[in-house]
């Protein structure tokens, strides 16, 4: 009955499209020309507003391409959680992580935390960058705010979306409901970009908005400002039909800036994904931009929902390409599928095309909350987030994972020759739904393909918190680790029994830091059943670069013999207070080898001995922490003779 059920709904999926006559023929797409619009610049001014945006749960609907068969899915696959549920009530009432704790890499480390900007209407939309002077700009659907990093205190007021994007005073703005922030740090430029876009819903009022700070300062004292940009959300010239524009993401290459976002019609019905590709030099300098300097690309190839542009991972770019994912779902199975433009706007970019084979991506049912009655909408499941690093694309998107459960779905994809390979990591907790991870760069030089995932997580037994997870270079997980623990569930506009949960989170790399960190920027459930938004501070318990990465002092910390040329050694540390004391050994890039002791240490003096074994001669790092918080690291020479 239920195998009927999907055939008929893989028919119910057919999408018929308009046939587009306008632009030329680019590769895998077609290509076209449009109109950017420079408003002027200027200083935003902080109005100290924290709007309610009570229609963005009504107009900004990030709906699916086809949202009756998500609705029908979604209630099969509830029904397959209650069950579950009932088979396990120890699920119900379980509060700590059942997260496997064996072979894992070492756990991230959460340093700080800070209630920011509020939010009364749902979902917030987090979305965060930090340049390099300790300066994190956080946007949510209604207003964004600059921080100070280092003591977590805003710099000026809060700004509204539309406040900050009237800043020229032109009367641009098509209408006043702004929503859906995407913030980035262009490393190469050392410039900020923010975006956000009108959401009535109406091919009549659909317009997207562009800034480019004037230098790496985003904060209104610095006095150099912003240049600011208009375009249309609805290309009905190329398309061949009136649409508005939904769900964004943003990129940068070394030359242009590329937004990609989905269509919708008036009546709500999902019509394609476009990539509009823009020269960021010339909007850097607040130049018009001519034709030529901005394109649309339409009617790709493998009907792509939610295409996520792949950033460079760490400092710089890689060059005037730029590579793209989506998720594409069918009833039975998954392939992803990769795009890349292959260069600036003036060089006479194409687009190519590539599908890649993975394991079932379907979609999940919605999550539940302790608490309430009310769920907590998980979408479906599109691209999140991702980067490119050194040859690899890094994808996240949450998924199905067993009994209507939702988990994280990480992939790797490597190009060699002509081919793609893919390596996947399920990300999965046990009695608990994970949902719209972020995804950034966590190794320490760019050979190292470590990074760090952050995520909303809830239970049946637990309010809508924050999580993060690291996953090292070979693929292998950490515990995840708590960011910030819900205190209460979120009920805010519930239809249906259900509430707006998430959309997307952020999470951002610190570039100049001495060792992997990142911020991560997302949303908790509190006591008045509505959302607080929440920045953390994430590091990592590799190989500290300076003194002041240290968390935990501690005193005497000897090892020998070193060189290690005999088969046993020895190490003693004192500790200030007894604990549990875990000993690793890392390379000396600081990823995990192996564990090599966990157990309780007392208050005073400790020792240790090792066998070396079958260790390779090299140079490597035992690292020391007690009850999760790094002591130190102490480099030591393994010889064999």
């Amino acid at each position: 009955m239920k195998k009927i059920l999907i055939i008929s709904l893989s028919l119910i999926s057919t999408q018929i499209y308009a046939q587009q006559s306008n632009g030329i023929k680019a590769g895998n797409a077609f290509r076209a020309p449009f109109e950017v619009k420079y408003l002027g610049e200027g200083i935003p001014t902080s109005d100290d507003v924290e709007l309610v945006p009570q229609l963005t749960h009504l107009v900004s609907k990030n709906e699916s391409d086809n949202e009756k068969e998500l609705e029908i899915l979604k209630e099969e696959k509830m029904k397959e959680k209650e069950l579950f549920l009932s088979q396990h009530p120890e699920l119900s009432t379980q509060q700590q992580d059942v997260s496997n704790k064996k072979s894992r890499t070492l756990d991230p480390v959460f340093i700080v935390g800070y209630n920011a900007l509020g939010n009364n209407g749902t979902p917030s939309d987090n979305t965060a960058a930090v340049n390099t002077n300790n300066q994190l700009v956080c946007s949510v659907n209604s207003s964004l705010r600059v921080y100070n990093t280092t003591t977590g205190a805003g710099l000026a007021s809060t700004t509204s979306l539309a406040s900050f994007f009237a800043t020229p005073s032109n009367g641009s703005l098509l209408t006043n409901s702004l929503c859906d922030p995407k913030v980035i740090f262009d490393q190469q430029a050392q410039r900020f970009i923010i975006f956000a876009q009108t959401c009535d819903g109406s091919s009549n009022t659909s317009q997207i908005l562009l800034a480019f700070s004037k230098t790496s300062d985003p904060t209104p004292t610095s006095g150099t400002g912003w240049y600011f940009y208009t375009f249309t959300g609805n290309p009905s010239s190329s398309i061949g039909q009136n649409a508005w524009f939904d769900y964004p993401k943003i990129g940068v290459s070394n030359s242009d800036v590329f937004v990609t976002g989905n269509l919708f019609d008036n009546s709500g019905n999902y019509v394609e994904s476009v990539i509009y590709q823009i020269n960021k030099t010339k909007c850097y300098a607040g130049n018009t931009i001519n034709s030529g300097d901005a394109l649309l690309w339409y009617n790709i190839d493998n009907n792509p929902f939610t295409m996520v542009p792949m950033s460079n991972g760490q400092t710089g770019g890689y060059g005037n390409n730029m590579y793209l994912a989506s998720t594409k779902n069918t009833a039975f199975g998954a392939n992803i599928a990769l795009f890349e433009i292959t260069n600036s706007t003036a060089n006479n970019p194409q687009l190519t095309s590539a599908l890649i084979a993975t394991d079932t991506t379907s979609s999940p049912a919605d999550a539940i909350q302790s608490g309430t009655s009310v769920d907590l909408d998980l979408g479906d499941s599109r691209g999140m987030d991702g980067f490119y690093l050194n040859g690899t694309i890094h994808y996240v998107f949450h998924c199905d994972v067993g009994a209507g459960y939702s988990g994280i779905n990480y992939s790797r994809i490597t190009k060699s020759g002509n081919s793609w390979t893919l390596k996947r990591r399920i990300i999965k907790m046990a009695g608990k739904d994970l949902g719209f991870p972020a995804i950034t760069s966590f190794g320490y030089t760019a050979n190292d393909q470590s990074a760090i995932i952050g995520f909303n997580y809830a239970s049946s037994s637990e309010f809508p918190g924050m999580k993060a997870i690291y996953v090292d270079h070979d693929m292998t997980p950490s515990n995840p680790i708590e960011i910030k623990t819900g205190t209460g569930y979120a009920s805010v506009f519930p239809s249906g029994g259900v509430t707006r949960w998430g959309d997307y989170s952020g999470v951002t790399r610190v570039q100049n830091a001495t060792k992997p960190t990142a911020w991560h920027f997302g949303m908790f459930g509190n006591t008045s059943h509505t959302w607080t938004n929440y920045f953390a501070k994430i590091s990592t318990q590799g190989w500290p670069l300076n003194s002041s990465d240290i968390q935990v002092e501690n005193q005497d910390l000897t090892v020998y013999p070193n060189p290690v040329t005999e088969d046993i050694f020895n190490a003693t540390i004192t500790l200030q207070a007894a604990g549990i004391i875990d000993v690793k050994l890392l390379d000396i890039n600081g990823r995990f080898v192996r564990n090599i002791y966990s157990g309780p240490a007392t208050k005073g003096k400790n020792l240790f001995s090792f066998n070396k074994g079958a260790l390779p001669s090299g140079t490597y790092l035992l690292n020391f922490s007690l009850d999760h918080q790094l002591l130190q690291n102490e480099k030591i020479t393994v010889i064999h003779p």
